[in-house]
């Protein structure tokens, strides 16, 4: 068998990967998602690719595990979880300096 990509279960509400060895280990596919109970997908909805999970290479065993994609890699579409996670991590980015200042101001006043 030659390198190849296996396929990358997803959950279609907020992205939460569920698994990226969707062909080699059918027993870790789920219908919903135990993080937030909505429906998963495996493929593109504009063009119906497959969405890449891990890749495999001849000889080698393990390597890193691929992130959630935003967009297709054949046709560009976001997929549905893109706005959602780009509001979670835009609010994350916000919310950090504030949370620092907070954390000081609590610190000084522990002493």
């Amino acid at each position: 068998m030659s390198d190849h990509y296996d396929t990358m279960q997803v959950c279609k509400n907020w992205g939460h990967k569920i698994t990226d060895y969707y062909d080699d280990l059918p027993n870790h596919r789920q219908e919903y998602c135990d993080k937030c109970g909505g429906e998963t997908v495996i493929s593109c909805e504009y063009c119906k690719e497959r969405i890449r999970g891990f890749y495999h290479v001849d000889g080698v065993i393990g390597g890193p595990s691929p992130e959630v994609p935003l967009h297709c890699h054949k046709c560009g579409k976001p997929y549905s979880w893109r706005t959602k996670r780009f509001i979670i991590n835009s609010a994350k980015t916000l919310v950090s300096p504030i949370k620092y200042i907070f954390d000081s101001i609590i610190g000084i006043f522990k002493k």
